[in-house]
């Protein structure tokens, strides 16, 4: 898959700028892990709701979520704006690059749910982890190293795999069921694309750092995957469900919207200014030791031999990453 070109008319690059918080970037994707492992908690109060409360679609459910995102965004990019107006700077986004912004718009948010929600209702939610939290780091490493030429060696590479092996030990504790049919073959192939469409979006965002802000970056992929998202949802989804959530049900929508979808991507694009697109995605593989901690304490989940050692494999194959990448930070992104 080739990018689009990024090398016509750009604003002022943003050296120095794109991790504008000055926190280490194992920091922001820990954080960005965190929250998105949480998340799988967070959308079970909306969307399995228990008997007697209302339960969202999912696709109602990430419409909402990123709706509310891109309010939180859009007065924040009237702002920038204004500011360099009057700074008389002329850093505005290029209009050669809003065909970029709207495809990363729909790679890392409208088109990555819809595949992963299909793909999950189609299969199961052990194949759904293993294809898409085990895949991305890996699909990351192939599509970064074709498109940015980023270092491709056996030591990461046993780590990314070590990692999805992890995964894979997890999921299978809960059943992993294979099978021939039509539907669930059509499922793990829109999971296999989920996890490309997100390497795909890790690296042209990684892409793209020197010539916008981390905020700017994330702002408008939201927004573009609002509005992607929204065209579906528009003349497909029952808006009126929303009316019945209960006021800890939107405690929930907005831990999703303010957390994971503010602050977590914001977290991940700014580290990924900082990072090579593969060891920033390794991270990713912490959303399944989250998810069990998380469950085991909120939902009363049991925690089995099999789940520590994969959770241990896990850790020690973003050990073994981290280690290796330790030089690799970009030098003036």
């Amino acid at each position: 898959m080739k990018p689009p070109s990024l090398a016509a008319t750009s604003p002022t690059p943003h050296h120095g700028t794109a991790n504008a918080s000055g926190l280490p970037p194992q920091l922001l994707l820990l954080f960005a892990a965190t929250a998105w492992g949480a998340s799988f908690v967070a959308a079970r109060a909306v969307l399995a709701a228990p008997e007697g409360l209302t339960s969202l679609s999912p696709l109602l459910l990430a419409t909402v979520r990123f709706a509310i995102a891109s309010g939180v965004f859009a007065p924040v990019l009237v702002r920038q704006r204004l500011r360099q107006r009057l700074r008389r700077q002329s850093s505005r986004v290029a209009r050669s690059d809003l065909p970029v912004f709207a495809l990363l718009g729909q790679l890392g948010i409208s088109l990555y749910f819809f595949l992963q929600y299909t793909g999950v209702r189609l299969t199961n939610a052990g194949v759904a982890s293993v294809l898409v939290v085990g895949g991305i780091p890996l699909a990351t490493l192939a599509v970064s190293a074709a498109v940015l030429h980023e270092p491709l060696d056996w030591r990461k590479s046993l780590g990314l795999a070590g990692g999805a092996i992890g995964v894979f030990v997890v999921a299978a504790q809960r059943g992993l069921t294979f099978a021939a049919g039509r539907g669930f073959l059509i499922g793990a192939a829109c999971l296999v694309l989920d996890a490309l469409c997100f390497a795909v979006y890790s690296t042209l965002v990684r892409r793209m750092r020197a010539r916008y802000d981390p905020v700017t970056i994330t702002a408008m992929t939201t927004l573009w995957g609002t509005a992607g998202l929204a065209a579906v949802a528009a003349v497909t989804e029952d808006w009126s469900t929303l009316g019945n959530l209960t006021p800890g049900q939107w405690g929930a929508v907005l831990y999703l919207s303010i957390a994971c979808s503010v602050l977590a991507y914001l977290a991940y694009n700014s580290a990924l200014a900082r990072v090579a697109a593969a060891r920033a995605a390794t991270w990713i593989y912490l959303e399944t030791p989250v998810a069990i901690v998380l469950g085991a304490l909120l939902l009363d989940e049991t925690v089995t031999l099999q789940t520590l050692a994969g959770a241990a494999m896990i850790l020690l194959s973003l050990y073994l990453v981290e280690r290796h990448g330790r030089g690799g930070l970009s030098r003036g992104a």
